[in-house]
């Protein structure tokens, strides 16, 4: 029998998370059944074409130009989550001290496997108290897309704050859930459902208006904060809704890339700034902020 899941609205901040919660074991489990499937699976594709290759790469440019800006140019950069590699591999190029972690390291094996002596498969809790014991301290750690997988956000958090570096940054990115324009077209009925939510494949809910708040309030100073593509505006026209006719999708994605590098021709700078400002607007897919650890 399938879980019935309901929302939780985590107080002070707001954020959403589903409930029940998974165990542990039972997280396991499922990402084992689901997700690491080989060669092809949810998480990894077998191959990119040219043009989402650039995206790829320009995306992991796109944040460190954004680190870079924060005060951090160079030194150890642990990737938390680093999937196919594509931001281990940018930072690396760059002269940064890479090491990532992953549940899996089939994805970095396929398309960076000279990052493989630099790169921990298992689990990320314990590749962490690893990293702790052996004293490593890190000038930037990021998590893509991996806050909103945990159990326990702040455990997760307070585990990356063992390994960062005294005034190191870390880069947080979670989908943009629950916000204004996905109540606007649930309102309007746009949209037959709540389609972001989809426990147990997320937990947990952050969007533009909740992010910064819950990170200040777990002992981080936001430094910057921006989005991405906000490929849900899509959804405000019928001949391109792909919630409502999947057929849409390829097209919406495939718009989202060409318009990113568009974009970026005018350069790093105006292209990070262009997603600080939809990040204001409370617009965006994905959010990033980079924070610093508050000091004591």
């Amino acid at each position: 029998m399938a879980i019935q899941y309901s929302k939780k609205i985590n107080t002070p901040e707001g954020y959403i998370s589903a409930a029940p919660l998974p165990s542990p074991e039972e997280l396991q489990k499922f990402y084992a059944d689901l997700y690491y499937q080989m060669p092809q699976s949810s998480t990894y594709q077998e191959s990119y074409d040219d043009l989402e290759m650039k995206y790829k790469h320009l995306k992991c440019e796109a944040l460190l130009h954004a680190v870079r800006q924060a005060g951090v140019d160079g030194g150890s950069f642990l990737d938390i989550g680093a999937g196919e590699g594509f931001l281990m591999s940018a930072a690396d190029k760059q002269g940064y001290a890479v090491t990532g972690l992953d549940f899996s390291s089939y994805g970095i094996g396929k398309f960076f496997p000279e990052l493989m002596p630099q790169h921990m498969a298992g689990d990320v809790y314990e590749s962490l108290a690893k990293l702790r014991t052996e004293g490593k301290r890190y000038k930037v750690c990021s998590a893509t897309n991996i806050l909103e997988h945990v159990i326990d956000p702040d455990l997760f958090l307070a585990s990356i704050r063992k390994v960062m570096a005294p005034t190191g940054l870390l880069a947080i990115t979670v989908p943009n859930d629950f916000s204004e324009l996905h109540q606007l077209l649930l309102k309007h009925g746009m949209i037959d459902r709540e389609f972001w939510f989809v426990p147990p494949h997320h937990l947990h809910y952050f969007n533009t208006e909740n992010l910064p708040g819950f990170l200040a309030n777990r002992g981080f100073d936001v430094i910057d904060t921006f989005s991405d593509f906000p490929v849900d505006l899509y959804l405000l026209h019928p001949g391109s809704n792909y919630v409502m006719d999947a057929k849409n999708g390829r097209a919406a994605h495939r718009a989202k890339l060409h318009h990113d590098l568009m974009i970026a021709r005018a350069g790093l700078d105006e292209y990070v700034n262009y997603y600080r400002a939809m990040f204001k607007a409370n617009i965006g897919r994905n959010i990033t902020a980079i924070v610093r650890m508050t000091p004591d």
